[in-house]
């Protein structure tokens, strides 16, 4: 398939991609993420007379914005997304500025399918990190 990277040629350590895929947290995708995750501006673990602070972006917002680093694998149709997890390091805040990167950790093979483990990092304009996380991903059929 043309456009798409084989399984072969990816490599335990590489990093994806090779410039950190940069994404701004604009309102608007805070806004529309809190509307279709049904997470309102009172958290679900706080309190009736708490509230999350409006400028804060709900945490799981990392399953955005690593996607472009994500992305940067290029593999083929028909993956499959098998697991996920983030660590939370530091808020996220409407205006800020991420850089994620994507580092290949396993390759492995199971009943057939080929498995790639990654994790990624994503640091905010001032360098902290934010998030670090490992996704599980089957590889799509080349």
């Amino acid at each position: 398939m043309s456009g798409y990277r084989k399984y072969a040629d990816l490599n335990i350590g590489s990093q994806f991609p090779e410039t950190p895929a940069r994404y701004v947290v604009t309102a608007e995708v805070v806004d529309a993420y809190r509307a279709i995750t049904a997470q309102s501006l009172v958290g679900s673990d706080a309190d009736a007379s708490s509230s999350v602070d409006p400028a804060e972006a709900p945490p799981t917002l990392a399953a955005v914005y690593i996607r472009p680093a994500q992305n940067a694998l290029r593999g083929p149709p028909g993956g499959v997304h098998a697991k996920q997890q983030f660590a939370f390091h530091a808020p996220v805040r409407i205006g800020d500025v991420l850089e994620t990167t994507l580092v290949v950790q396993e390759k492995y093979e199971r009943k057939g399918r080929n498995y790639l483990v990654s994790d990624t990092r994503t640091v905010n304009q001032h360098g902290a990190v934010v998030t670090t996380g490992r996704i599980t991903q089957i590889w799509g059929q080349e």
